[in-house]
């Protein structure tokens, strides 16, 4: 008899908890819930998703991680995957530590390694922005930034006189020259970030592919992906999901 192939796939993130079903080799239905909210009731989060009894996860927040793990530890039907950089076999790993990689990392890389035309470029969005290269040999390392909140943030807290702006402020039409100093700092996020991405993401291709000869195949993913697109990039915002579903078959014997 074989195995079931659908998983509920869970990526337990800073801000935001995003789960999705694997299903005939997609990831179908999909919800977001705040992390704060799942670590405090993630029985209840988990409520609609009962009749999935295989689960795979990632998770950058001990705690809510923690709080999910109690939840379903008396458990007898759910089989529970975390994925983490020691814990898979197929993805090739050229890191000095592989233990300070992100599991959410691994499951971008996962799935760009397996789907895509290598090299690739995983840039991830979210309340950090990741960028995650993977070659023909496997992952090679990345680059860590604020994401754009995060840049709202710090000059929210590190200043005396500058306000505290939400990056869902930047729905409304900003110019480059601003005329208070809350348009100016939405400015600055606005016109800025996204040559920021662009000037990592031509290191890193100057760097994989010095001759030029070879294209770079760029991924994004991640709840801010769409508002700071790339040229030319895939958009995927379901590519953490996916690499662990497939992370998680990798690993089942096959029957």
């Amino acid at each position: 008899m074989k195995a079931l192939r659908n998983c509920l796939c869970l990526d337990i993130g800073n801000t935001t908890c995003r789960l999705g079903a694997w299903e005939d080799g997609a990831i179908g239905e999909q919800a977001s819930i705040p992390t704060s909210q799942f670590a405090a009731e993630p029985e209840l989060s988990l409520a609609s998703w009962k009749h999935i009894k295989q689960i795979s996860y990632c998770s950058v927040v001990p705690d809510a991680e923690k709080s999910f793990q109690t939840a379903l530890s008396a458990s007898k039907e759910h089989k529970i995957f975390s994925l983490t950089a020691e814990k898979q076999f197929t993805l090739p790993i050229d890191y000095p530590s592989v233990k300070e990689i992100g599991s959410d990392r691994i499951a971008n890389s996962y799935a760009a390694f397996k789907k895509y035309k290598l090299p690739a470029v995983v840039i991830d969005l979210g309340t950090a922005t990741t960028f995650d290269v993977i070659t023909e040999t496997g992952y090679a390392g990345g680059v860590i930034v604020p994401g754009p909140q995060g840049f709202l943030d710090f000059l929210g807290t590190r200043t005396a006189l500058l306000p505290h702006l939400s990056y869902h402020d930047c729905s409304q039409k900003i110019n480059a020259i601003g005329k208070s100093t809350m348009e100016a700092i939405l400015s600055g996020l606005q016109f800025g970030y996204l040559p920021m991405l662009q000037g990592i993401l031509d290191s890193i291709t100057q760097e994989i592919c010095p001759s030029g000869k070879k294209r770079v195949s760029v991924i994004q993913t991640g709840g801010e992906c769409e508002r700071f697109l790339i040229e030319d990039a895939i958009l995927n915002k379901a590519l953490t999901l996916e690499g662990l579903a497939m992370a998680y078959f990798d690993q089942q014997p096959r029957i």
